[in-house]
């Protein structure tokens, strides 16, 4: 004790200096009670308890945005930070650094919850979901535009079959901003002039925090939206998130839904030569059952005098023969011969014979650009043609464009 009393900002200070030191780290549970989220500052405050305590605690914004989860009234949190004085009020809370649910259960409960309320309202209904086209055109992709995923999509239809187009809508996956995005390239696939038969949503297989973005009511509802069929295909087989019950098709891995969703150009050609093979078989038989009348005929009395009369329709059988044969061989060539000018048309569309035709690409600082959103007035970029490269200055300012493959 001193003889000359302190003020309350003195002691205020001094206790603060003590707690803080005292209490620079602490390691804390408790359920988030009467949670806010400052509208203009991105702030978030709310009151951690337990049966005969509570605490106020402070979640910044820079800290709030690369959350994997959303924290909530009622969750069971663990949190680490620091223990700090406000002066102004003498009041004491703590500033988190780090926070996430108490133990994977709290995901799954809120898994569970929203997949009950959705099937309630008829998300996941078998009625509602549509047939995928057996031949499709154009199919749009909705993923990371590096990594895995696309390359293994792009593999597996080079695969089956090449004669597809595959549109890419990019997206960011996972963490801050990844549902926005992912609602976005959404959005823009679904518009018509893109003409898109299918929509795969796709991304590599993680933890249930890294895929959580595919459990948000936001891009469910999204999904359900959809005009176009759209399957899902996020993470390994033993993965599942909301949006797999809400698609129309899922698969149990991007892979996988690229062999779902195309023909296999193998099996096609095998179906082929299977007709092939039964219209010769069905004409033969069919010629063989009218030979044999006409053998009975000629056994017959009737017509056992008038055999020149059989001889003709002997000769006019064979020629039938002839021709039948002769046509089918003609419409089956003709069918081979479309499908390899197919096969071959798919490799004259090459980048090498693309330049060929006149087509250039620009290159800035060695690396290829695709979207014209990327460049800026004055940028120096290198023109690639089939014999060279030229350099050349940017004057036009750019705009977005969709990458298509």
């Amino acid at each position: 004790m001193t003889e000359k009393p302190l003020s309350i900002t003195e002691f205020t200070k001094q206790l603060k200096l003590i707690i803080q030191t005292e209490f620079s780290e602490v390691y804390l549970t408790g359920e988030i009670s009467n949670f806010k989220r400052n509208s203009a500052s991105g702030h978030c405050y709310f009151t951690l308890k337990d049966e005969n305590a509570a605490l106020s605690a402070a979640l910044w914004s820079f800290r709030y945005q690369y959350l994997k989860f959303k924290p909530a009234d009622g969750m069971k949190v663990e949190v680490r930070g620091k223990i700090t004085i406000y002066e102004p009020r003498g009041s004491y809370q703590i500033d988190i650094s780090e926070i996430k649910p108490a133990g994977i259960g709290e995901l799954q409960l809120a898994f569970e919850r929203l997949k009950e309320k959705l099937e309630k309202e008829g998300f996941f209904d078998e009625s509602r979901k549509r047939e995928l086209p057996e031949f499709p055109e154009r199919v749009a992709i909705i993923t990371s535009d590096t990594g895995a995923v696309i390359e293994d999509f792009k593999r597996v239809t080079r695969k089956r079959f090449p004669l597809i187009t595959l549109l890419l809508f990019p997206a960011r996956v996972q963490g801050a901003g990844s549902l926005e995005s992912v609602i976005s390239a959404l959005k823009e696939a679904n518009k018509p002039e893109y003409e898109a038969d299918v929509i795969v949503l796709a991304r590599g297989g993680g933890s249930i925090e890294d895929l959580w973005t595919f459990n948000e009511e936001a891009l469910a509802r999204e999904l359900f939206k959809s005009r176009i069929p759209i399957v899902s295909a996020i993470g390994h087989d033993t993965d599942y998130t909301i949006c797999d019950f809400v698609a129309d098709r899922r698969a149990a891995t991007p892979s996988a839904a690229a062999e779902i969703i195309l023909p296999d150009k193998n099996q096609l050609l095998e179906r082929i030569n299977q007709i092939d093979y039964y219209i010769k078989d069905e004409a033969i038989n069919w010629l063989k059952h009218y030979e044999n009348i006409l053998n009975r005929f000629e056994s017959s009395y009737v017509f056992n005098r008038p055999l020149e009369l059989l001889n003709q329709y002997k000769i006019r059988l064979d020629e039938n023969y002839k021709e039948i044969s002769g046509f089918i061989r003609n419409k089956m060539n003709s069918v081979k011969e479309k499908l390899n000018y197919s096969e071959k048309l798919f490799l004259n569309i090459g980048p090498e014979q693309t330049l060929k035709r006149g087509f250039t690409y620009v290159k800035r600082d060695g690396k290829i650009i695709s979207r014209k959103k990327n460049l800026k007035s004055r940028d120096e970029v290198d023109i690639i043609f089939y014999d060279g490269e030229s350099k050349a200055l940017i004057k036009e300012k750019s705009f977005n464009q969709n990458k298509l493959f």
